[in-house]
């Protein structure tokens, strides 16, 4: 990023996974992903949601994860 002129902006991430629960692990997933990234983790969304018991996300044979991410030209930040 850095190299082609780019910060990052934002960082959506959500994981979906039966188990194991997420919650008491998102603070240290958002500051590994900051510090991996070089951004500050106040530009770091994680969530964490199940699949309902639906297909293989739902049976815990598998985890899902979804992002978006905002990059911002260094020339215009």
């Amino acid at each position: 990023m850095d190299e082609k002129g780019y910060v990052l902006g934002n960082l959506d991430c959500t994981i979906i996974a039966q188990k194991p629960k997420l919650s008491p692990h998102k603070e240290n997933i958002r500051n590994n992903l900051s510090a991996i990234l070089g951004a500050d983790p106040s530009v770091v969304n994680i969530k964490a949601k199940t699949h309902e018991k639906v297909d293989s996300l739902g049976e815990e044979r598998s985890i899902g994860c979804h992002a978006v991410v905002m990059l911002i030209r260094k020339d215009v930040a």
